[in-house]
């Protein structure tokens, strides 16, 4: 009896431990599709910060301007993708259901 006892509690320790993996294999699959829509956003968040403290010289005043025309275009690119990829999980969804 003690065998088995003992047996169950490694049965469950492997199976704890191989659903921490799944998870965490998971957390990556996640992460991978999520990676290239943080990128953009983690550019267009240093850009409103560098505008926000003003952070250009005076000898190149149109490093201001680029970096607003360049947040101009890429929030709008970033908002379209962040639905298109919520469009397309729901449709993964539905799929699978």
């Amino acid at each position: 009896m003690p065998d088995l006892d003992l047996k169950l509690t490694a049965l469950r320790q492997q199976l704890a431990e191989l659903e921490e993996q799944k998870r965490l294999e998971v957390e990556k699959e996640q992460e991978k599709k999520a990676f290239p829509l943080r990128t953009l956003e983690a550019i267009i968040d240093e850009k409103k910060k560098q505008l926000e403290r003003n952070c250009y010289s005076k000898g190149a005043p149109l490093s201001k301007f680029y970096d607003q025309e360049k947040l101009t275009f890429l929030e709008p690119i970033v908002n379209m993708l962040k639905n298109i990829q919520e469009r397309l999980e729901a449709l993964e969804k539905t799929r699978q259901d």
